[in-house]
């Protein structure tokens, strides 16, 4: 294993790359160094370390292993990076989990074949994996989430959210502005919104959007050959609602409740 300590003063930015393996970044309160440790395995994982350049310069901390998993397919790195609390982070692999602790500012992972794990971020999130889950706590802005053939879980977006699965299910607990959610066979859920738009369409997922009490709505709700049905209260009508959800499925059941 190989490790690099660099003394900080103030949040940082950390950039990582490593193409096969596991990432995991702990952002701690007070901490006045930035630690790397880098270990492998496989025949030759102590040359992809040696190759890996590692620097902290203008505030940022890169971390960058040579893509060579094509020529180098049985080994696999595991980084482990601590950090400020507060700072940003943009870390990318070819077929790693990531995985982050503590709080950070913004964050942007992009994984191929791998779960990603994260939250809380005070600001913007943007989390990408072709085969992996995605598991996201709390975000002060906006939260953007891709994933092919997992799961989507968001806890709150306290700005817009976005989240695309073609075959996982996307369940958002709390969300503050705009909500746009595609899945094909998989279920969506978004557990309360209340202002802007929630716009979700499922092919053969079922949808449940929940509303607060004393939220204006308008409803735009089809499905072919689901069920399609709102508990909500009935009100005057009024060209000035706070939120629209419009909700299509081919052959899923649509549902719009009270949030509780």
């Amino acid at each position: 294993m190989s490790s690099w300590e660099f003394p900080v003063t103030e949040p940082i930015r950390l950039h990582a790359q490593i193409p096969a393996g596991d990432i995991r970044v702990i952002a701690e309160p007070g901490a006045t160094v930035a630690t790397v440790s880098l270990d492998g395995r496989g025949r030759r994982s102590e040359q992809l370390i040696e190759e890996t350049e590692v620097s902290f310069t203008g505030g940022t901390l890169s971390v960058l292993t040579p893509d060579k998993i094509r020529l180098l397919s049985n080994v696999t790195l595991d980084l482990v990076v601590h950090l400020p609390e507060g700072s940003s982070a943009e870390l990318r692999a070819a077929s790693a989990d990531i995985h982050c602790e503590g709080e950070l500012s913004d964050l942007e992972a992009r994984t191929a074949s791998g779960d990603i794990t994260a939250g809380p971020v005070t600001g913007a999130a943007r989390l990408t994996s072709a085969s992996g889950d995605v598991r996201f706590g709390a975000a002060g802005g906006d939260v953007s989430i891709k994933t092919a053939s997992g799961d989507v879980q968001v806890d709150r977006a306290s700005g817009d959210l976005t989240a695309e699965s073609a075959s996982g299910d996307v369940h958002a607990g709390e969300v503050g502005g705009s909500a746009r959610i595609r899945t094909a066979s998989g279920d969506a859920r978004i557990g309360s919104v209340r202002a802007g738009e929630a716009d979700v369409n499922t092919v053969s997922g079922d949808i449940s959007v929940a509303v607060p009490a004393g939220v204006g709505v308008y409803l735009d709700l089809s499905s072919m050959t689901g069920d399609v049905r709102s508990d909500l209260a009935a009100a005057e009508v009024s060209n000035s609602a706070e939120l629209t959800v419009s909700c299509r499925s081919i052959s899923g059941d649509i549902r719009v409740s009270t949030a509780r």
